[in-house]
Formats: structure tokens, sequence, C-alpha cells
């Protein structure tokens, strides 16, 4: 296969662990390699901060986007939800209150946000069910996140 061939709906479902590992060492080589490079860029170093604090504060994105695609919070627990948004929101609290750098704070809320999102999921989906979306019609639902 060439890289033509790259289809990025496939992306994640890899068919060996080896390929997996591989992918994961070339991405930390690389980006190891690149940040060696421009260690000494200010620009580049606050963008790469930036960028991981970012991703940290998107990562109940994809849950959140699942519960709404099967419009159920099904097997979820109410209570990690819970320790994650409180968890979130101290840190954020603790970001602001110690005047750490903006994007800090910023994502810090992004992450609430989130956070409260999938709670309102949880009580929506709950005490006001949808019609129910047939699990066969979603073969990926079963799927953890």
């Amino acid at each position: 296969r060439s890289v033509a061939d790259f289809d990025l709906y496939y992306f994640w479902h890899w068919s060996k662990f080896t390929d997996y590992v591989q992918c994961v060492l070339t991405f930390t080589g690389v980006t190891g390699y690149i940040t060696y490079l421009w260690l000494d860029s200010s620009l580049f170093v606050e963008t790469l901060g930036f960028l991981a604090v970012f991703t940290e504060a998107m990562l109940g994105v994809p849950q959140l986007y699942r519960n709404y695609q099967n419009r159920s919070t099904e097997g979820m627990s109410i209570k990690m939800v819970l320790m994650w948004t409180s968890g979130d929101t101290f840190k954020t609290v603790y970001f602001i209150l110690n005047q750490a750098p903006f994007q800090f704070s910023i994502c810090g809320l992004l992450q609430v946000f989130v956070d409260i999102a999938i709670l309102l999921q949880v009580y929506l989906y709950s005490h006001y069910p949808q019609k129910p979306v047939s699990h066969a019609a979603h073969p990926a639902s079963t799927k953890a996140l």
C-alpha cells in the first residue's frame, strides 16, 4: 500500500499490535527530533504547549459525540464523570488563582464545559429517553472509546 491509499476511517483500526507500536514510535521520534531542533524558538515552544493542553481539553469530545450519536449514555459511569468534572474544575480554579498562563485557564474552562455537557447528556438521556437507536445500525457503538 502507498501513502495515496491512506484512508483516515481505518487509521486506528490496527490489524497488528506491532503496526500500532511502529506508528507511535515513529510519531514520537519525528516530533522529538523536530522539538529538539526548534527548542530555542519561543513561538514553537508556546505553540507546542498550547497544543498539548488543548488536546487534553478535548479528551471528552469523542465521548460527547458518541453519546449524541447513540442518544444514550448507557454504560457510562456517572461517578466517573462526576470525578472527572470535579478534578477538571479544581485544576482550572488552581490555574486561575495562581495566574497560570492564559492557555491553561482557557483550556481548563473548555474541559469543564465538555464535562458539564456530558453530565447534561446523562441527565437528559436518562430522564427524557430518545427514540432507541438500533445497535445493529451502529456496529462501532459497542466499542469503548
